[in-house]
């Protein structure tokens, strides 16, 4: 199977730090990128009882996925892609810690027996260690108890230690998406698949700082979101459902400018809950508002890519609720 060059979504997650030395805790936190959301302790015990405590959210492919009966002993598995864009609406997305940064040597727990006792399979481990310690920690990571270790006396343990956070948060995104992708593999939206796609959303997010984002279907593409909540809609069309997207225009009587303009491969459309069959006899349709201005990116195949600005509401979305900001302005440090 061709690996998928892009996961169906992404969004923050938790970082965890648990030292008890106060002051090289304060340093590390401090040295944090400003847009992560992480929660800090000095008792062992304290940061396990936040590590074990159950989310309240399902895995986003234990909801995706429902098996029917199909006759006999057989099930039919069945994938509902639209709950994917409404997991905006759950501001416990945020809540799954994706990397736990432990000192070894705390006297009340240390941290392999911190670790051990986790059962999180998607979690990644960064361990502090000194010298003396290093020896137990690379017996660790040897047995997959670790992903990383830094020597803690180092002079460039800190920006090690966040590089590794970064590398690691994104191993954990593939892991906790594996099970989501395996079941779009039957028959996955080819941009997800294509590396020209995943450069191009990546420069994309990277210049207009979006921070999460979610397959979404008719048309396919992507919902992009701020850590405000503030969102954009991308849209990736291949030749064939501009083509498509003509055959409706011209059926539904669309002016010639749109038209030629879906022809020409320049836009196309994104309608919200009001669609042109819906009008009769004298009204018209504002087709104009529903374009959406095309760039053509040649990857694998070639892709016709716009984005909207201020994108149809399909979506009952408290931004004051559920978004990345809110979320971080009640996390407990």
């Amino acid at each position: 199977m061709k690996p998928f060059a892009l996961a169906p979504y992404f969004h923050p997650t938790t970082v965890c730090v648990v030292d008890d030395n106060e002051s090289f805790l304060e340093s590390l936190c401090f040295e944090m990128p400003a847009s992560w959301a992480w929660r800090s302790f000095v008792d062992p015990f304290e940061a396990r009882d936040f590590l074990t405590e159950e989310c309240a959210l399902e895995p986003l492919a234990d909801r995706c996925l429902s098996a029917a009966p199909a006759g006999g002993s057989e099930a039919i598995i069945h994938l509902d892609l639209s709950l994917i864009e409404q997991e905006i609406n759950h501001v416990e997305r945020f809540r799954r810690v994706s990397v736990l940064i432990v000192d070894y040597a705390m006297p009340a727990l240390n941290g392999l027996d911190l670790c051990a006792g986790l059962n999180d399979p998607y979690l990644r481990t960064i361990m502090l260690t000194g010298v003396a310690d290093e020896k137990l920690a690379v017996e660790a990571f040897n047995a997959g108890l670790l992903h990383r270790f830094v020597p803690k006396q180092g002079t460039d343990a800190i920006a090690t230690t966040i590089a590794y956070m970064e590398e690691l948060n994104q191993a954990y995104f593939a892991q906790h998406t594996a099970r989501l992708r395996n079941a779009l593999s039957v028959s996955p939206p080819q941009f997800l698949m294509d590396p020209a796609i995943r450069t191009w959303v990546a420069q994309l997010m990277q210049q207009e700082r979006f921070i999460e984002y979610y397959l979404v279907d008719e048309p396919p593409g992507f919902l992009l979101l701020r850590s405000d909540g503030s969102m954009q809609r991308l849209l990736i069309l291949d030749a064939a459902a501009l083509h498509a997207q003509l055959d409706f225009a011209i059926r539904h009587n669309a002016p010639e400018a749109v038209r030629t303009s879906i022809g020409e491969r320049r836009a196309a459309c994104l309608f919200s809950g009001d669609q042109p069959g819906n009008y009769f006899g004298e009204e018209r349709f504002g087709w104009a508002e529903s374009m959406v201005t095309l760039e053509h990116i040649r990857g694998e195949t070639d892709w016709y890519l716009g984005v909207s600005i201020d994108p149809p509401a399909d979506i009952d979305f408290d931004a004051s609720r559920t978004s990345y900001d809110a979320y971080r302005a009640g996390l407990v440090r």
